[in-house]
């Protein structure tokens, strides 16, 4: 695609040589361990051709203006495909946008209207020795009403795949899951994602307890509003290393990598506060804001205390489990 382009191209040359001198500054087994878990993410993403005239691209920030314009435009798709409800405000959508939080990828048809959205971002987690790994979480994806085009949902979830893969190898890190978050209920939107994280290969949680009964593992999400409490939420993980199975350590660190999104600095500004109570910046000064946002903290760690707790109980580790093999498990 760039290859019509020399300096892409030069570009794109001098970032894999410095990539190779960089991995030959490591030890062997962890250049090894590197190389391995971003090949298994090349081998997962996945491979098609577009139908004619359906372009992809990565919605970016470029200045406040075209940025405003383009989640103007997100948001009305967005309503429309989650049956009017707001899945995030548009400052919110803005703020992600400029400071590269969160990541859109757009499918647009012949006539330059969206067909599909992505919406996912990056997060860190630990493992148990304390080295760094980065899990992508699909966070939503929306398809205009009536549309069921498979090969183009295929083809956004390769875009935001690729740029996961190229991020992992600047940073040096490790690849460890695809994760999805999706809220209860079984309405359309709701059952369009989690079919979304199916197609993905993503499966829910579940652990045993001392007699030997399977039950999904708790998970509640930070609250969005007024709330002191957790919002429970549907899980889904796909480890990229292919395993079904992780210790109960590896969720918890999952766990606290998305929560550690909803709590970010650069959502707890004046001027966001502001735009959220529809009042003055001059009446929301940033020590208060930041006061509010540890005592944000305290309860997000509230939160995940709670679901160590429920954790205490299952027995071994904790299993990756697909709705049939759910079924199949519980037929024998």
């Amino acid at each position: 695609k760039n290859n019509m382009n020399p300096e892409n191209f030069e570009r794109e040359q001098g970032e894999q040589t410095s990539l190779e001198q960089r991995l030959e500054a490591l030890p062997v087994n962890q250049r090894e361990k590197l190389e391995a878990s971003w090949k298994t993410l090349e081998e997962l993403t996945p491979k098609g051709e577009l139908p004619e005239g359906v372009i992809i691209s990565k919605v970016e920030h470029e200045d406040a203006e075209s940025t405003k314009t383009k989640v103007a435009e997100m948001q009305d798709f967005l309503k429309k495909a989650f049956e009017g409800e707001e899945m995030v405000d548009e400052m919110q959508m803005e703020i992600g946008l400029q400071h590269k939080i969160v990541d859109y990828y757009g499918a647009r048809d012949a006539e330059g209207k969206l067909i599909t959205l992505l919406s996912s971002n990056s997060v860190e987690t630990k493992t148990e020795s304390g080295q760094s790994e980065l899990s992508m979480v699909v966070w939503y994806v929306a398809n205009r009403e009536g549309y069921k085009g498979k090969s183009v949902v295929k083809e956004v979830a390769a875009a935001g795949l690729s740029d996961f893969l190229k991020r992992a190898k600047q940073e040096l890190k490790p690849v460890k899951a695809i994760l999805g978050e999706t809220e209860l209920g079984d309405d359309d939107a709701v059952r369009r994602e989690r079919a979304f994280n199916r197609y993905a290969g993503m499966k829910r949680v579940y652990g045993k307890d001392k007699n030997g009964k399977l039950s999904e593992v708790l998970y509640e999400a930070p609250p969005e509003d007024e709330s002191t409490k957790g919002a429970p939420a549907n899980f889904m993980v796909r480890l990229i290393d292919g395993r079904d199975t992780l210790s109960k350590e590896e969720y918890m660190s999952i766990v606290k990598g998305i929560h550690s999104q909803y709590s970010r600095p650069e959502y707890f500004t004046s001027e966001y506060f502001a735009f959220l109570e529809e009042g003055d910046p001059k009446d929301f000064p940033q020590e208060d804001v930041d006061k509010y946002r540890q005592r944000y903290l305290g309860i997000t760690e509230k939160i995940q205390q709670k679901i160590e707790k429920k954790l205490k109980p299952v027995q071994g580790d904790l299993v990756l489990l697909s709705e049939r093999e759910k079924r199949k498990g519980a037929e024998e």
